[in-house]
């Protein structure tokens, strides 16, 4: 069997795409949002699996991400749109905690919870800060995040200290499989947790071929919380949506926050 070998989940691309496919509904819920807009700035960008239906929805978007491997990633994806739709779609690589495009949109959007890699409060408020900096008079800052499911959270403090299940099996073109354990180990003293996702492939025979470990850290943020950290950075909360089919707002589910400058 090949070694383990451990990074940043954000440096591959190619597995990211296959095991984090988003919540269901969110592609076509941003895309509304960006067919109505017309220009969008997308933050956390990835791969792109956001970016390209909001540009064949007919907005122009700039997708930005720190990451130059999901960016390039991204960059292939928007090879294969259509050519109108191809030239709607600018990627720049930069951190979200501070950037300076120049300009600013109607509408910003940060998909499938990816503020809550900013793990410290300094680095949430520079974010949001940004944000509100590019926000035309007018504009609407759209963030999705989960909402902390305490049941959830309660199961992962377990005497070992983290909890570790199987999240998905997927078999190979050529009769092989790709197995992801996710072990998570939480912090409830500072809302984050670790996780190491740790995918292993093998043949059709059952050997293993290799193993390798992604690791991410993430933060939650209770509802009351967001509200007090919008107003801190001078936004006002127009919304907030427990799922993308505008259901109202319920413990465990997820927090799209609409907001706009105060």
């Amino acid at each position: 069997m090949a070694g383990t070998t451990t990074d940043s989940l954000y440096d591959s691309p190619e597995l990211y795409d296959q095991f984090s496919t988003g919540v269901p509904g969110d592609v076509e819920y941003f895309a509304g949002l960006a067919r109505r807009c017309r220009t969008v700035l997308e933050l956390a960008c990835g791969t792109g699996r956001v970016t390209a239906p909001m540009a064949e929805a007919g907005a122009s978007v700039v997708g930005l991400d720190a990451s130059a491997a999901m960016l390039e990633a991204a960059s292939k994806r928007i090879a294969a749109l259509p050519a109108a739709a191809r030239k709607r779609v600018t990627l720049a690589q930069s951190d979200m905690r501070g950037f300076d495009l120049g300009r600013t949109f109607p509408l910003i959007v940060i998909p499938y919870r990816a503020f809550s890699h900013l793990i410290e409060v300094p680095d949430q408020r520079a974010c949001l800060e940004c944000c509100r900096e590019h926000l035309a008079p007018r504009g609407r800052l759209v963030v999705n995040l989960f909402d902390p499911n305490l049941k959830v959270l309660a199961f992962s403090l377990t005497p070992a200290g983290s909890s570790v299940r199987q999240l998905r099996e997927l078999v190979t073109p050529d009769g092989g499989r790709i197995l992801v354990t996710v072990a998570r180990t939480p912090c409830p003293e500072e809302q984050r947790f670790q996780e190491n996702w740790i995918y292993e492939a093998f043949d059709r025979d059952g050997r293993s071929l290799w193993r390798r470990c992604r690791q991410i850290h993430l933060r939650y943020f209770y509802r009351y919380e967001m509200e007090h950290l919008f107003e801190r950075c001078g936004l006002r909360v127009e919304k907030l949506e427990g799922g993308f089919c505008g259901q109202p707002y319920h413990h465990g589910g997820e927090q799209i926050w609409t907001v706009r400058r105060a």
